[in-house]
C-alpha cells in the first residue's frame, strides 16, 4: 500500500508544470547563470487553452499569451533540454505531439533562445481536424525583439534552438 501511494504521489508530481505568462516589459530577468529565454512564435487560426513544454523545468504556456492569430512569447526559464509535449485547444481536445525529433528544443544560458513558429491550424467544422508544425522564422523572431525588446537584445544574444540547425544570427551578428 505504501509503495503505491508513493508511485502515485511521484505520477502526479511529475506531472506538475508551472504556468507561464510572457514578458511585457524590455527589462533583462535573468539573473542565474543557468538561466535563458525561451522565445516561441504561436500562429494559429484559434484560440488555444494551453501549450505544455516539459524539460527540467516543466512549463505551461497560458491562454493569456495564446490568442487566435500571431504573436510571440519571450520567458524566461532554466537552460536544458526541453519537449513541446502536448497543445491543449479547450477543456476537451488536446493535440499530442507524434515523432518527438520533430518538437526537441534546447535553451543555452544566458541567450535568448527562438526555438520557431508553432503553426496550429484547424480545419472544418463538423469533422475538425488539425495540422501542427513547428517552422523556422528566424528573421521574423530577430525583427520581433530589435521592436519589442531592443533592452534584452542588446545585452543577451540569440541563438536558433529549434528542430534542425540555423545559422541565421550568427550571420546576422559577423555582418
Amino acid at each position: 500500500m505504501r509503495f503505491l501511494l508513493v508511485v502515485l504521489a511521484s505520477f502526479i508530481l511529475s506531472g506538475c508544470a508551472t504556468k507561464v505568462t510572457s514578458l511585457k516589459n524590455d527589462k533583462d530577468k535573468i539573473s542565474t547563470e543557468g538561466t535563458g529565454y525561451l522565445l516561441i512564435g504561436v500562429e494559429t487560426n484559434r484560440d488555444l487553452k494551453s501549450i505544455r513544454i516539459s524539460g527540467p523545468t516543466n512549463i505551461l504556456l497560458s491562454s493569456l499569451d495564446l490568442r487566435q492569430g500571431s504573436n510571440f512569447i519571450l520567458v524566461d526559464i532554466s537552460a536544458g533540454e526541453y519537449v513541446i509535449e502536448k497543445v491543449e485547444l479547450n477543456n476537451y481536445w488536446r493535440v499530442k505531439m507524434e515523432d518527438e525529433e520533430y518538437w526537441n528544443i534546447n535553451i543555452l544560458p544566458g541567450k535568448v533562445n527562438y526555438v520557431g513558429h508553432l503553426n496550429i491550424a484547424s480545419n472544418g467544422f463538423w469533422q475538425v481536424s488539425y495540422h501542427t508544425e513547428l517552422v523556422n522564422k528566424s528573421s521574423y523572431a530577430l525583427e520581433f525583439m530589435e521592436e519589442k525588446f531592443p533592452k534584452i537584445l542588446t545585452k543577451r544574444k540569440m541563438y536558433y534552438g529549434g528542430p534542425g540547425t540555423d545559422t541565421f544570427f550568427n550571420f546576422v551578428e559577423e555582418h
